[in-house]
């Protein structure tokens, strides 16, 4: 694509272009030698000059957005944020001015809508580099804020080399031995439930609600609705990154694809953390404030009853008006068997995932570069037990 005589390329990204390949697309070459003193280089690089003008686009394209339409619903979303790059620099300097609450608010969904950076999209389209980002973030009084989000950007940066090095990641499991895992169980109605926020799980329903409507969901909620849908419903991966990918605003096929098949460990090197959205709902929702948001059946529920309201005594449902089976479905799958299960199945394929690994192509497609010298910090805040490790904007 960089050598299209459509487009014009910009030469520093911090990311480094391999000019030999496996058949298979995996890079014949070492690209992550040194990689976080070049990815640093490029932070803290001069950045390129601002163009004068922009030509008319002049790459044709037949999908429509009535073909979007038809394929996954309504493209519309409440509450875009604006395009340019006005009111991106605009958003930019409004994170930095609450860049200290950051560790606080990315991983509740409802304060992440509003508090977190909300820069995910400007960095997707362009209207802002991770370069600039970083620079103006790396201005702030530093804190663990600015560790936290200079780490992201690093992860940001870490994702796109990846998928650099093999662009497989956005078709099939990067580690073969998990190659079409639960393809053949396509379930149409449990797909159909997962995709409308039809569940039964509170948490999965408003997160998928928010993503169908909005357009946004912070990553926890990402990673928690990528297992439900892998792990839980036993559906094949690439069904619901697709479906993901074409609802996001911020739209980023290195980190979605990456992080679909790492939160459902298709690398055979992550742990099978099957997120269970009942804890997530209590801990990181209490209030129910985005629950009731966006699944407004369940608001007249008791807090203690919204992240399992099918275990809501009957005489509570009446005196609250809420009809568990009527007005909200009960759970489309028992989540405690369930998640036992894809425990097992991940076992007994274990000891084939790890032999595939010993391939120096499928190891390479699913080692770890250098991590920006150890910028984990403590990383995540609330998001501990690998959270810290994940691209989270």
């Amino acid at each position: 694509m960089r050598s299209w005589p459509e487009t014009t390329a910009v030469a520093a990204d911090g990311l480094r272009y391999a000019d030999r390949r496996h058949d298979d697309g995996t890079v014949a070459v070492e690209t992550r030698d040194g990689w976080d003193d070049h990815c640093e280089s490029y932070f803290e690089g001069d950045p390129a000059p601002r163009p004068d003008t922009l030509g008319v686009n002049p790459v044709d394209s037949d999908l429509s957005l009535d073909d979007m339409a038809d394929r996954f619903g309504n493209p519309e979303k409440r509450d875009r944020p604006r395009g340019g790059t006005v009111a991106a620099n605009a958003r930019l300097e409004a994170f930095c001015d609450r860049l200290a609450e950051y560790p606080s608010v990315v991983s509740p969904p409802a304060a992440a809508q509003h508090r977190s950076s909300r820069l995910s999209a400007d960095l997707a389209f362009g209207t802002l580099s991770p370069r600039q980002v970083y620079q103006r973030v790396r201005q702030c009084p530093d804190g663990r804020g600015r560790s936290m989000y200079v780490s992201r950007l690093y992860w940001n940066r870490h994702y796109h080399q990846k998928l650099a090095d093999w662009p497989g990641w956005t078709e099939r499991a990067v580690n073969p031995v998990f190659w079409g895992l639960f393809r053949d169980e396509h379930d149409p109605e449990l797909d159909q439930a997962w995709q409308t926020g039809q569940t039964g799980f509170p948490m999965v329903d408003a997160a998928m609600r928010a993503l169908t409507e909005t357009g946004y969901i912070n990553f926890r909620m990402r990673a928690m609705v990528a297992t439900v849908y892998v792990y839980v419903l036993k559906q094949w991966w690439k069904r619901g990154a697709d479906f993901m990918y074409a609802h996001l605003l911020d739209a980023d096929a290195a980190i979605n694809y990456t992080q679909w098949q790492s939160q459902c460990n298709l690398t055979g090197v992550h742990p099978v953390r099957v997120y269970d959205p009942a804890k997530q709902q209590r801990e990181y929702d209490p209030d129910g404030a985005f629950v009731r948001e966006y699944v407004p059946e369940l608001a007249p529920l008791p807090d203690q009853h919204l992240a399992e309201p099918a275990e809501t005594p009957v005489h509570v449902q009446r005196e609250c008006g809420v009809d568990i089976g009527a007005d909200y479905p009960y759970p489309v799958v028992d989540y405690a068997h369930e998640a036992e299960r894809a425990r097992e199945i991940y076992a007994d394929l274990a000891d084939r995932a790890r032999e595939a690994l010993s391939d120096p192509r499928v190891e390479r497609r699913c080692s770890f570069s250098n991590r920006g010298r150890g910028r984990t910090d403590d990383g995540g805040g609330d998001d501990t037990q690998g959270q810290a490790t994940l691209s989270d904007f």
